[in-house]
């Protein structure tokens, strides 16, 4: 138990200082679902299949286990899109898929189903739904924080990953390790 309350107190000061770095305020219970999600699977690892495979079953699933499948996509996805972005530069996959996954499952979540009771958790899964994109941010900033890139093939991944999207925080990344970009995007 001991372990668990370290976990999510580290992750607790770093959600609250990332979301404060992107000027997001959002509710309590946004920020403690993302401190949870950190920890869960701080403690935990990713289950294997792939998610695609697991909405088309959630599909015709029954309500509760509809819901169940959802939020695991919701969540494997922010957490993936989030936290491991760099690595899924140049994969068949990509971070915008698991962005749309991930905003999806939490959107219907909020919207709730046939044969669904009100979920207590409603507003929460809204607010993830709307702000996916910005708290895929927000767990970047938390997985730069916590993670080094201390190799070169670390740093020219993240060169193409801002080549690709021209993402603000990749370029201020680059710029932390030495690397500016150019402006116009073409090497000089």
């Amino acid at each position: 138990m001991e372990l668990a309350t370290t976990v999510e107190g580290f992750f607790h000061d770093e959600v609250d200082r990332a979301f404060r770095d992107q000027g997001l305020s959002p509710g309590t219970l946004v920020e403690h679902y993302v401190v949870q999600l950190l920890a869960a699977y701080a403690a935990q690892g990713i289950e294997d299949g792939p998610l695609a495979l697991k909405l088309a079953a959630a599909v015709d699933a029954a309500p509760r286990e509809r819901r169940r499948s959802l939020r695991e996509i919701g969540d494997t996805s922010l957490y993936l899109s989030g936290f491991w972005a760099d690595s899924l530069a140049d994969k068949l996959v990509d971070v915008d898929y698991y962005i749309q996954l991930g905003g999806s499952a939490y959107g219907e979540l909020a919207r709730g189903g046939p044969g669904w009771t009100r979920d207590p958790f409603g507003d929460v899964f809204g607010e993830l739904a709307e702000n996916f994109v910005r708290l895929v941010e927000v767990l970047a900033i938390v997985s730069r924080r916590t993670s080094h890139a201390a190799s070169n093939a670390d740093i020219l991944r993240l060169y193409r990953t801002w080549q690709r999207t021209k993402s603000h925080s990749a370029a201020a990344r680059l710029a932390a390790l030495g690397v500016v970009p150019p402006r116009d995007g073409r090497p000089q």
